[in-house]
């Protein structure tokens, strides 16, 4: 029966193993020893493991700092030697080991993230450029309709870099999270991710604009514009969580969600210092936009000074009254 020895990490995950074939095995720094490890704090031949029947009789070979055992299902301790079972952990140095026989069972496999699935179309240099293109004319396109002076390129240059750095350390932040936590950055793909959501927003922030303004009220964009913003925020970070860690879809949407439910929390608290105020200026939809995209039915500006003096008739009576 081949025994196996598990490296573990942070949180107690595997992050390596050792596989031997033999009734007793030795563990150590030294390259005499069937597990060799690199730990400065582990003696050259720090412990032995030998088979029995009810698992592994743990030795220690004199060795500087010893062998702690944290965690052992079937203890059995004596003066010089621990009676090991499946699953025992142990520590020496600053490393901690799983001991395991090769029959014992793992979890069973699961099944991929749909981006996880197509991440290879996503990681692309060729996909990434056409979306980088498309989003910094969207941005130019979008700076120059909201503009009420002279275009000039040196008055927006400084804002289209800065939205761009402020997506580059984003998909940085990713790629360096999924480095760290699963060996692959998946940078362009967090990338490409950002700049997609972005797209999204834009649109969909113009066409709460074009509603907005054909209903004349300000409502529409002060609801519809927060909860679309939340929306993309929740699902760019459950798909930018698929990439970057291990965790399941469960963890990542609740993840998601707190997240959300924070930035609701922050805003709300921001903006209750504002509330019981009061404002000369009516409340409305106040942009500007081209006529044409006015698609309502409106009333011309003269008949709506017409209707005035009758709504100011009506206010002098009852102010009399």
């Amino acid at each position: 029966m081949a025994v196996i020895i598990e490296v573990l990490g942070w949180g107690g995950k595997s992050q390596r193993h050792f596989r031997v074939e033999s009734p007793s095995i030795t563990i150590g720094r030294s390259y005499q020893n069937d597990v060799v490890l690199g730990d400065a704090h582990i003696s050259p031949s720090h412990l032995r493991l030998d088979a029995t029947d009810g698992g592994w009789q743990l030795t220690d070979l004199n060795s500087l700092n010893g062998v702690e055992v944290v965690k052992n299902p079937h203890s059995a301790n004596s003066d010089s030697a621990t009676q090991l079972g499946e699953g025992a952990e142990i520590k020496i140095g600053r490393t901690r080991l799983r001991i395991l026989s090769d029959h014992h069972p793992v979890d069973a496999a699961k099944e991929l993230h749909r981006l996880e699935q197509d991440v290879s179309k996503l990681n692309r240099f060729a996909i990434w450029l056409p979306l980088f293109l498309i989003s910094l004319a969207v941005d130019i396109v979008s700076l120059y309709a909201s503009s009420f002076v002279e275009w000039q390129w040196k008055n927006v240059t400084f804002m289209i870099l800065g939205g761009q750095a402020a997506v580059l350390a984003l998909a940085l932040f990713w790629g360096a999270l999924g480095r760290l936590l699963r060996n692959e950055s998946q940078f362009l793909s967090h990338y490409c991710l950002i700049l997609l959501a972005g797209l999204i927003y834009s649109l969909a922030d113009w066409l709460v604009a074009i509603v907005g303004y054909n209903f004349s009220t300000e409502l529409v964009t002060m609801i519809l514009s927060p909860v679309i913003a939340l929306l993309l925020v929740a699902l760019l970070l459950s798909s930018n969580f698929a990439l970057a860690t291990t965790m399941l879809p469960r963890q990542r949407w609740i993840s998601s969600l707190g997240f959300v439910m924070l930035l609701i929390v922050v805003s709300i608290t921001a903006q209750m210092s504002e509330w019981g105020e009061f404002s000369p200026y009516p409340d409305y939809f106040s942009a500007l936009e081209v006529p044409a995209l006015h698609v309502s039915r409106a009333e011309s500006v003269d008949d709506f000074i017409v209707s005035l003096d009758s709504v100011f008739d009506l206010a002098d009576r009852q102010a009399l009254e």
